[in-house]
């Protein structure tokens, strides 16, 4: 009987596929949606690393300068506040379903640095813990799991798009081809 009732909640309706949360990945301590990664850069310095971070958020955010928390070149951290439109389909047509508010830690150490997404939220009339949305026995099972769906995949194209960027230099030698 457990079996049956726990089986049921996987499904959003008859005849459709089973439906199942994303592997979002978790902090240990508290449950909480969290992303972390350290990245190995050999040969790079700290404040190279710093200002390959600065040059990837300006081009990645559409207004870099307004989510910016704290920015330490000499302690080795940028702390950056943004949001972002989540979107799901719904009758085969794209629509918004959430912004997500969002906590984006980038640390540098000589030849290393470590990226972190956390505190995501859904912005409402108050903030509201994207964990809720995993919550089986919510009737709106379905958008929800889309929208973590969504979110999911936003969060790792950020993180690819990031890792990519710290590869390349700062300043870009232009050599004199003629």
């Amino acid at each position: 009987m457990i079996l049956s009732a726990s089986t049921s909640l996987l499904f959003a309706q008859k005849d459709k596929e089973i439906i199942a949360p994303p592997d979002m990945p978790r902090n240990e301590e508290n449950n909480q949606v969290y992303y972390k990664d350290v990245i190995t850069e050999d040969g790079v310095d700290s404040k190279e690393l710093y200002k390959r971070a600065l040059v990837w958020y300006r081009h990645f955010y559409k207004n870099p300068t307004g989510i910016v928390e704290t920015s330490d070149s000499v302690t080795g951290t940028l702390v950056l506040k943004p949001q972002a439109a989540v979107f799901r389909e719904k009758d085969k047509v794209k629509v918004q379903s959430a912004i997500v508010r969002y906590t984006l830690v980038i640390g540098f150490k000589d030849g290393k640095y470590r990226y972190e997404i956390k505190d995501l939220n859904l912005k409402a009339a108050s903030y509201v813990p994207i964990e809720k949305l995993f919550n089986a026995s919510d009737p709106n099972l379905e958008d929800n799991y889309n929208t973590l769906n969504e979110a999911n995949k936003y969060f790792l194209a950020l993180i690819d798009d990031l890792v990519a960027s710290m590869r390349e230099p700062s300043n870009k030698v232009k050599t004199d081809e003629w």
